[in-house]
């Protein structure tokens, strides 16, 4: 007789399952939720004009090419500070939007039966599928990605300081950018690697659960190499797409016409950025069915 699988233990789900399932909840959580799409494609469309206008403002000219002086040095610090701003709107309205759809892809996943423990307390809790704007799930999430964004500025301020400390020993020329690339490399590929081992958390905070590091460090365990593959593969044809439409663009855009262009690239950037945030968010559901167990156990 062949044992029988708990109702709550991880699902087999295969790469391809995971690859469909993702791309059509994306789909499903479109439809559903139009308005939040249409909201966060303006937002998003803004920070991004935003950027780049600034960019090409005279105060950020002055701040790229001053040498030093109090002018250059506070114009740096204001183009700076503007940046970060932009760049914080931006982020925030992805994570929020991300937060809603993980909750759309659980809500649904429950809908068709393929529910876990997670999930059903989740609702009992009224966390899923309530798409509340700011709750404590929304800020468990954004936490998340803070500590994620730190460790990478960490780490590239890592290798900063090795660089400067390599010039002062007397290491410069090809051996300093070598050395430089090459800890640039390594540096990334661990803070890659810790993302998968940790990736876990985001649909799990977003469904309202505590963060549990070690739970999610525990469930990732011997799956780095399905996690990584799967996201990239996920999100590769968004990459595919927009690079090959915006390269287009660039070709057929004319001295005649290069607001068009700019424009054209400002929409598909925009919704590059959209569905890459909606593709890797429903993408972190279907790897959590696959691999959360401590999570699902812990789950308030």
């Amino acid at each position: 007789m062949q044992p029988t699988q708990s109702p709550n233990a991880p699902q087999p789900i295969t790469l391809g399952q995971c690859f469909r399932g993702s791309w059509l909840d994306t789909g499903r959580a479109i439809r559903a939720m139009p308005m939040l799409f249409v909201i966060a494609f303006v937002l998003v469309c803004l920070t991004i004009a935003g950027s780049s206008a600034f960019l090409d403002t005279p105060e950020a000219a002055v701040a790229l090419t001053a040498p030093g002086g109090a002018l250059g040095s506070h114009a740096s610090v204001s183009k700076s500070l503007t940046l970060i701003a932009i760049e914080f709107v931006q982020w925030v309205v992805l994570a929020v939007l991300a937060v809603q759809v993980i909750r759309f892809a659980m809500a649904a996943s429950a809908d068709t039966g393929a529910d876990t423990q997670a999930i059903q307390t989740a609702q009992a809790h009224g966390q899923v599928p309530a798409m509340r704007l700011w709750d404590a799930g929304v800020r468990r999430y954004l936490v998340l990605c803070v500590v994620m964004a730190a460790a990478y500025v960490a780490m590239a301020v890592g290798v900063v300081l090795v660089v400067l400390v390599l010039r002062l020993v007397g290491v410069s020329g090809g051996s300093s950018y070598a050395a430089s690339a090459t800890l640039a490399v390594l540096g990334l590929c661990g803070m890659s690697y810790i993302w998968a081992r940790l990736s876990l958390l985001f649909p799990h905070t977003a469904a309202g659960g505590q963060l549990r590091w070690r739970a999610a460090w525990n469930d990732s365990r011997s799956h780095f190499w399905m996690i990584a593959t799967t996201a990239v593969v996920v999100i590769l044809p968004v990459m595919a797409i927009t690079t090959v439409i915006s390269v287009m663009a660039e070709l057929m855009g004319t001295s005649e016409s290069p607001g068009a262009v700019t424009y054209g690239v400002l929409i598909i950037q925009s919704v590059a950025t959209l569905l890459y945030a909606a593709t890797t968010a429903t993408c972190s559901v279907w790897l959590y069915r696959r691999f959360a167990a401590q999570l699902v156990r812990t789950a308030d």
